[in-house]
């Protein structure tokens, strides 16, 4: 029982410093009622906090490039979807576009900018910055990761349940987002998973390896109204 307390309260201590961070550090989903498609990364970076919305750099680029054509390459994805939205163009091709990361804060201390903010929260941090590079490990004998990972996890499922009488396309993308989406364990029928996509970054969507996956990809976004 005494264990199970700290264990109560280690989580709730991880699950207030992300609560926290969240209030000036959060890059809310930006998954329209138009969406189709709803692409799952792994969490925000610079640019992502800098625009207020997820794949706002490089990586956002290179789903534009493939998704549009090369004209569009230079417009990364999450700033063109929000400015969509915000702005209520109804442009067919971006109201389709729905984009999620596992996690709404960044997972890397660098992003933050702020010493002292990483100082503070150094502990969620670490949690954090070990799960992301943890490869496709699922249990973990730190307390820390294992309730990081539980708090995520919960968030997680808890978006993904907003969608669940939705008919979309979804597409995790890279080994991080397909990880968690299936611990989240949850798939409704109305969903068609789009699997074997990589993340967008380094320029993956264009490397050899993964051409087949990203081509059947970009068939099904062109072919769905």
């Amino acid at each position: 029982m005494a264990m199970q307390n700290v264990q109560e309260e280690l989580k709730e201590a991880l699950r207030r410093a992300c609560n926290e961070l969240a209030d000036g550090y959060m890059v809310p989903d930006i998954v329209p009622t138009t969406a189709s498609f709803v692409f799952l990364l792994e969490s925000p970076h610079v640019q992502e906090l800098k625009y207020g919305a997820p794949v706002s750099g490089s990586s956002g680029a290179s789903m534009s490039r493939h998704l549009f054509g090369e004209a569009y390459g230079h417009l990364p994805l999450g700033i063109i979807v929000k400015k969509n939205r915000d702005e209520q163009l109804h442009r067919p091709s971006l109201d389709k576009v729905g984009l999620m990361n596992v996690c709404n804060i960044p997972m890397q201390g660098s992003a933050y900018g702020n010493p002292d903010v990483v100082r503070k929260y150094a502990d969620l941090l670490r949690a954090l910055e070990t799960l992301r590079t943890a490869g496709q490990s699922t249990s973990y004998k730190d307390p820390a990761l294992a309730l990081t990972q539980d708090i995520l996890l919960e968030n997680l499922r808890k978006r993904l349940r907003k969608l669940w009488d939705r008919s979309l396309f979804l597409v995790p993308c890279g080994r991080f987002a397909q990880k968690f989406f299936a611990l989240a364990d949850l798939v409704s029928p109305q969903w068609q998973v789009v699997t074997g996509i990589p993340h967008p970054s380094y320029n993956n969507w264009s490397k050899p390896q993964y051409a087949g996956a990203v081509s059947r990809l970009v068939s099904l976004f062109q072919n769905e109204s």
